[in-house]
């Protein structure tokens, strides 16, 4: 009895002097592999011109909706403009551009306002660990609306623009995420599962 007492106490003081040992040493974190992000310059101005005097800042758009849904899917470490003339970062995702196509349908052979619709288009360019970028299209879904866009009754066309850059900005990141050469840089695909 006396044995096992002096060996169970011999192991708890063993135990304890390890303990004390271990927080001596520095803690060493699993590393997390983050993501730089980056878009061109020239979205922070780019604009759609939507009558005379009347502009909608599609860049604007791209941009929230970029650092919105990759901040829910990604580890990002920052988000920075790149200027034409800088070299790309490797291992980086750049949202290059932003476009916005809209249309209106006329009566066949009146100027009777049928519809219009509108479908936005961005390009990514992801940046291989080795330098090589590899370009990406997002498209969304055309958007249809009955009302005269941007009329004085309208009230929908900017929403309808930015849901359709928002769109076409998570189908982007959609075809990214599936990428092999760097599916262990990204953290979840669920945001994309309803």
């Amino acid at each position: 009895m006396k044995t096992g007492f002096v060996s169970t106490l011999a192991w708890v003081t063993l135990f304890a002097n390890c303990l004390a040992s271990q927080k001596d040493l520095p803690q060493v974190e699993t590393p997390e592999k983050h993501l730089r992000l980056q878009y061109a310059q020239e979205l922070e101005t780019k604009v759609l011109k939507v009558g005379p005097a009347h502009e909608i800042s599609i860049g604007q758009f791209a941009l929230q909706s970029f650092s919105d849904t990759s901040s829910r899917l990604f580890s990002v470490s920052s988000l920075s403009a790149l200027k034409s003339n800088d070299p790309l970062e490797p291992g980086a995702i750049v949202l290059h551009k932003v476009q916005v196509d809209r249309s209106l349908e006329f009566e066949e052979g009146t100027t009777k306002f049928h519809h219009a619709t509108f479908a936005s288009i961005v390009e990514f360019l992801v940046v291989s660990p080795t330098g090589e970028p590899k370009r990406i299209l997002g498209h969304s879904e055309q958007i249809t609306s009955r009302t005269l866009p941007f009329s004085a009754e309208d009230t929908e066309s900017k929403g309808k623009i930015a849901s359709s850059i928002q769109s076409a900005v998570e189908e982007g990141l959609r075809q990214i995420v599936t990428l092999k050469e760097f599916s262990s840089v990204y953290k979840s695909q669920k945001m994309f599962q309803r």
